[in-house]
Order: structure tokens, then C-alpha cells, then sequence
């Protein structure tokens, strides 16, 4: 079990997640970004995660078992 915590902590998409769910639900508790966007821009800020898995996906090259 130990193992496959390691493996999928090597992986940038998996960081990602965590990094973004960390950061998303701060922002729900403090509401300390929110304060920097632009009221017309605010409805856009939830296409950051598909944008960044996406992003990671196509530039990731090796699958997670290869690592």
C-alpha cells in the first residue's frame, strides 16, 4: 500500500490535484483570492482545473506504472 502511495505522489497530475484541492478549499473557508479577480472574471476561475489536468495530461510523457 505504502508503495502505490509513492508512485502516484510521483506524478505531476496527481501533485496538481492535490495542490488545487488544497487551494480550493482554503479559498471556500478565507475567500483570500477572490479578492484579486475581477467580479466579470469570477465565474471563469472553475475551468482552472480541467485547464490544468488537461494541460498535465498532454505534457506528462510516461504512464505512472513506468515510474
Amino acid at each position: 500500500m505504502l508503495d502505490l502511495i509513492k508512485q502516484r505522489l510521483s506524478s505531476k497530475t496527481y501533485l496538481t490535484a492535490l495542490f488545487l484541492a488544497l487551494i480550493t478549499g482554503l479559498e471556500m473557508n478565507f475567500q483570500f483570492i477572490q479578492q484579486f479577480i475581477p467580479a466579470e472574471y469570477k465565474q471563469y476561475v472553475v475551468f482552472i482545473w480541467p485547464v490544468a489536468m488537461m494541460t498535465l495530461r498532454e505534457v506528462t510523457t510516461s504512464a505512472l506504472a513506468d515510474k
